[in-house]
């Protein structure tokens, strides 16, 4: 049997935002008010079922691992930019081969309604979207967290990657203060994360707490 193709679905609740999903990575896609959609993180493999549909002005690799769908995004989408951050430009165009513009000419092009935000003490130039929806406050991720859906479980909770301590993180105890001072100004309802599944629920802020306290263990 022939394995469907993925194909984008809206992410409820916040409008002009969709997500595309292979396996276990996800890509969230972002509707620029001028026109054309951002793609954070693409996934290979996807290409088919996007060409069809969107414009894709920009493929964003939002840290320096995210990298393994931007080539054929880049053949696929002609006019789109890749853009990263600069502490993760260096290792995507290496990897990658092609040259990859700064997260100014992005901040441009997004809605009023989206920040991106580079965590403090990783190593990877991860960066997030920080969305704010009439009810929700999105939080798109990479690497940093996850979304964990073991079976009997009611909902899906946030975790990390096994390989987030090792690879990700640069300082524990200024991410986890980092991350901690992000929930005293504003509590996420919802982690849009690139691994796993989307993460709701009043528990989510209890959830993160505890997950970067124990880092400080």
């Amino acid at each position: 049997m022939t394995r469907k193709a993925p194909l984008p679905e809206d992410v409820a609740g916040v409008p002009g935002l969709r997500t595309i999903r292979r396996g276990n990575l996800r890509c969230t896609i972002v509707d620029l008010p001028k026109g054309g959609v951002c793609l954070y993180s693409p996934v290979e493999k996807t290409v088919a079922a996007l060409s069809e549909t969107l414009d894709v002005r920009y493929l964003f690799a939002p840290n320096h691992y995210h990298n393994k769908g931007i080539a054929e995004h880049v053949d696929a989408f002609r006019d789109a930019k890749p853009v990263g951050s600069d502490a993760a430009r260096p290792r995507l165009e290496k990897v990658t081969g092609h040259g990859f513009g700064d997260l100014s000419q992005l901040r441009d092009a997004l809605p009023d309604s989206i920040s991106l935000v580079e965590p403090a003490g990783l190593k990877t130039g991860e960066v997030w979207m920080v969305i704010r929806a009439e009810d929700e406050l999105v939080w798109v991720v990479t690497d940093a967290f996850c979304g964990v859906l073991e079976k009997g479980d009611a909902r899906a909770r946030a975790g990390f990657l096994k390989t987030f301590p090792t690879y990700g993180l640069q300082d524990k105890q200024r991410f986890s203060d980092w991350v901690q001072q992000q929930l005293a100004e504003s509590e996420p309802t919802m982690i849009l994360p690139c691994h796993g599944e989307i993460v709701r629920g009043s528990e989510l802020t209890r959830e993160i707490t505890a997950l970067v306290g124990a880092l400080q263990t």
